[in-house]
């Protein structure tokens, strides 16, 4: 059997050391990668990603805009009816004044009218009454008148008959008696007159 052959290997292993450090300053708003060996010859690919925040913020805009839009279509419909009901009842109002201000005219004109109707009325009445009292005067003026008159002929005559007592007195309480008659009368009369 045979001999031996003889084998040889030979490993090299090169190590180079590259300190990764950085040193970071500012608003640190970039990527910064530490610990991290490049050899020469060799790229590094680097894949920075936001998991989507970018695409979630322009969502939540669109959202916040659309939501906006919406509100403020909604505001101005609101606005539109909040005039719409205005308009509608400030017409109704100006519609229940006129009418009231028509009829509150129509009562007063109305009510005029009767008071005109009672005053004529009364006015006439009054002027009855006056004529009334005003013949009654008179009549009793004239029948106080007559009453003097035959008082006067009933004393001439017992005057001139010579009847009892002194005809000169008897004259006299005639005439005194037809006076308080007369002056009876015309008082009464007037007093009914009232």
């Amino acid at each position: 059997m045979g001999g031996g052959g003889s084998t040889q290997s030979t490993n090299k292993t090169t190590n180079t050391n590259t300190s990764g450090s950085s040193a970071i300053s500012g608003d640190n708003l970039g990527t910064v990668l530490t610990g991290v060996n490049i050899a020469k010859g060799s790229s590094l690919n680097i894949m920075a990603t936001d998991h989507g925040a970018v695409k979630s913020a322009g969502d939540i805009a669109k959202a916040a805009l659309l939501s906006n839009t919406a509100a403020m279509k909604e505001a101005s419909d609101l606005g539109s009816k909040a005039i719409d009901a205005n308009t509608e009842t400030l017409g109704a109002a100006f519609d229940f004044g006129r009418d009231a201000l028509k009829e509150s005219s129509n009562t007063a004109q109305n009510a005029m009218a009767e008071n005109g109707a009672v005053s004529r009325g009364a006015m006439d009445n009054m002027r009855k009454n006056s004529e009334s009292s005003m013949s009654a005067v008179k009549a009793m003026a004239s029948q106080s008148g007559e009453n003097t008159r035959a008082a006067l002929v009933m004393a001439e005559n017992t005057a001139s008959r010579s009847q009892i007592g002194a005809a000169g007195e008897m004259s006299k309480v005639a005439i005194a008696v037809a006076v308080v008659l007369g002056v009876g009368f015309t008082v009464m009369a007037i007093k009914g007159a009232k």
